[in-house]
C-alpha cells in the first residue's frame, strides 16, 4: 500500500491556533476545570500540554536544546513521554488559565513562523506512526498539526462546543492518518 502524496499544512496552523484562542478566551472558570476525553487531564490540563508542545518545538527543534528524552526501544519512548507530559502537567496546576492562555499567545506564533521556515522537502524526524525511518519534514508538520487538531478537538467536546471539522481544518487530518495505515495494517494478512 502506498500512502498518498505530500499534505501541506503550514497555511493551516495559524488559523487553527486563532480557534483555539477564541476558544479558551469565552471559557468559565467551570469550563477550565472540565474533564476531557485525555483520561484525568482537564481543559486546563490539555491547553498546558499544548503549551508544553510548543515550547518544546522552539527549544528543541527551532533552538537545538536537548530534550532529555532519550529512548531505548518505541516502548521507552511511549513511556518517557507520557511521563514527560504528566509532570508538565502537574508544575502547572498553579498557572491561572488566563495565563496558559497568554503563554499560548506568545508561543503560537513562534511557532507557526518556525514551522513556515522550515524546508517541507527535506528529511525530518521520525515519525512512529508512518514508520522507522526519519520523514520527509511535510510528514512530521502534518503529525504536529493532527496533535494540535486533536486537542482542540477534546477541549471543544469538553466544553459543548461545535468541533472544527470543516474540511479545510479535518481533510489534513484524515489524509495524515492515511499514512498510519501500512504500518497499523503490516503484520495483517490481505490480497
Amino acid at each position: 500500500m502506498t500512502p498518498p502524496s505530500e499534505i501541506r499544512v503550514v497555511h493551516l496552523f495559524a488559523p487553527l491556533l486563532e480557534a483555539l484562542l477564541a476558544l479558551l478566551a469565552e471559557l468559565s472558570d467551570d469550563d477550565w476545570r472540565r474533564p476531557t476525553a485525555c483520561a484525568g487531564w482537564s481543559v486546563k490540563d490539555v491547553a498546558v500540554h499544548m503549551l508544553a508542545g510548543d515550547l518544546g518545538n522552539l527549544s528543541r527543534q527551532r533552538d537545538g536544546w536537548p530534550s532529555g528524552i532519550e529512548p531505548r526501544s518505541a516502548e521507552d519512548l511511549a513511556r518517557q513521554i507520557n511521563a514527560h507530559n504528566e509532570r508538565w502537567v502537574e508544575a502547572a496546576r498553579f498557572v491561572s488559565p488566563r495565563m496558559v492562555r497568554a503563554l499560548l499567545e506568545v508561543t503560537g506564533p513562534q511557532v507557526c513562523a518556525y514551522f513556515a521556515s522550515l524546508d517541507p522537502s527535506a528529511t525530518g524526524e521520525v515519525v512512529s506512526w508512518a514508520g522507522p525511518d526519519p520523514a520527509p519534514v511535510w510528514l512530521d508538520l502534518a503529525r504536529e498539526y493532527t496533535e494540535r487538531w486533536h486537542h482542540q478537538q477534546h477541549i471543544r467536546d469538553a466544553v459543548a462546543r461545535p468541533g472544527l471539522r470543516e474540511p479545510r481544518f479535518f481533510a489534513p487530518v484524515l489524509a495524515a492518518f492515511v499514512h498510519a495505515l501500512p504500518v497499523a495494517y503490516r503484520d495483517c494478512g490481505a490480497e
